[in-house]
């Protein structure tokens, strides 16, 4: 026997949580917010808001997930080393020999999975190429040619740049896009079929890009031509944060983790998995204490850091694994109670990282809840 979505919908957490997301709405402390949750069973997906001004949240609207992105791209990583492409600790060198230079030649594969590979976030001029509608070779020139930010292995600061150079790595490896490779590996096996690494030129282009949600821009991005709603940066593909897609496609993205744990998954095996949220920063000698204890990271997949204002949930473990998007979005998996979240907000995380923890702490009720109902209905049976 499985719990309904109807049974969901029973739960009196639910209800509150139903009201708690139309009064955000109402008051304009978010613009749209989409949300499904995961136990045992997936939730109905609970929606609010307006797409843009002249038109409503619908089922087909397409959330900019930001840096979602960056665990997806990982797993097809994984993939890639259990094909037998690469290996983790795989000098970038030796794929790309354009790394050969300097102490560059020393990032490893793991090293850029996990934020330790001395790349910067973004590039000092990351806003001048955005609004030339850089390419994203054009991008991955400058990465080529920026300095390191420290020698790799030695720190973790975040490096969206890393996930730029992953993406070099997997055209090299399979001779197709990144786009084509995750479609292939990752959205055809799991039905994700409202997910885009970028907006596709092609004959409905145009549809879907009617289809994705307006972000509350950042006043940085105001006068951006390459702003985050722009036709150019929805269609980009950015490997650090340029996929599009739906809360319930990125919750069938959760689930499978869930499956893949308990050996029922289809896309990656659980070693592969383990090896994925294991924290990987205590495999660096040179790590800093502080960043191995307090800003752990996995392949693609951070840490629920407790004490920071970007925790996934106030009463959530501390290995619980996920990821934020700066466009506001979130995502987290409880692989030992099998539970998963995923909310899509229009609100930048910068102006609304306390409101997205609260409202994760609100679904993680929900998913308590859900969860004690359906064990106890099974213990019936």
């Amino acid at each position: 026997m499985s719990f309904s979505r109807e049974q969901w919908e029973e739960l009196e957490e639910w209800s509150y949580l139903k009201s708690m997301i139309s009064k955000l709405v109402t008051n304009d402390k978010f613009s749209a917010i989409s949300l499904q949750a995961f136990c045992e069973t997936s939730s109905p997906v609970l929606q609010m808001g307006r797409q843009r001004q002249d038109a409503e949240l619908n089922d087909d609207s397409l959330f900019l997930i930001a840096s979602l992105t960056k665990p997806v791209i990982a797993t097809a990583i994984l993939k890639l080393v259990e094909l037998g492409k690469l290996s983790l600790n795989q000098r970038l060198s030796e794929i790309l020999p354009e790394w050969n230079r300097g102490e560059k030649r020393r990032i490893t594969i793991r090293q850029l999975l996990c934020h330790a590979s001395g790349l910067p976030d973004q590039l000092p001029e990351n806003l001048e190429l955005r609004d030339q509608q850089a390419t994203l070779d054009e991008f991955y020139q400058r990465v080529i040619d920026v300095s390191l930010d420290y020698p790799p292995g030695t720190s973790s600061r975040y490096q969206s740049m890393g996930y730029l150079v992953l993406a070099k790595v997997v055209e090299k490896l399979t001779r197709l896009s990144l786009e084509e490779f995750i479609h292939l590996q990752i959205f055809i096996p799991l039905g994700m079929n409202n997910s885009f690494l970028g907006i596709p030129a092609s004959a409905n282009s145009t549809a879907l890009l009617n289809r994705v949600v307006d972000v509350d821009l950042p006043e940085e991005q105001l006068e951006l031509t390459g702003n985050w709603n722009s036709d150019y940066w929805r269609s980009l593909g950015a490997p650090w944060g340029g996929m599009l897609s739906t809360s319930a496609d990125m919750l069938k993205f959760c689930v499978e983790m869930t499956k893949i744990q308990r050996g029922a998954g289809t896309i990656l095996s659980s070693a592969s998995l383990k090896e994925a949220y294991q924290p990987q920063l205590s495999f660096f000698e040179q790590m800093s204490e502080r960043e191995k204890n307090y800003r752990s990271w996995g392949l693609g997949w951070r840490h629920n850091w407790k004490a920071h204002p970007e925790t996934f949930g106030d009463t959530l473990p501390e290995n619980v694994i996920g990821h934020w998007g700066a466009t506001g979005c979130l995502m987290w998996i409880d692989l030992d109670t099998n539970s998963a979240a995923v909310i899509c907000t229009t609100k930048p995380s910068s102006q609304s990282r306390v409101k997205l923890v609260q409202l994760s702490n609100m679904v993680h009720t929900v998913i308590q809840a859900s969860c004690r109902k359906f064990r106890t209905s099974q213990s019936g049976n």
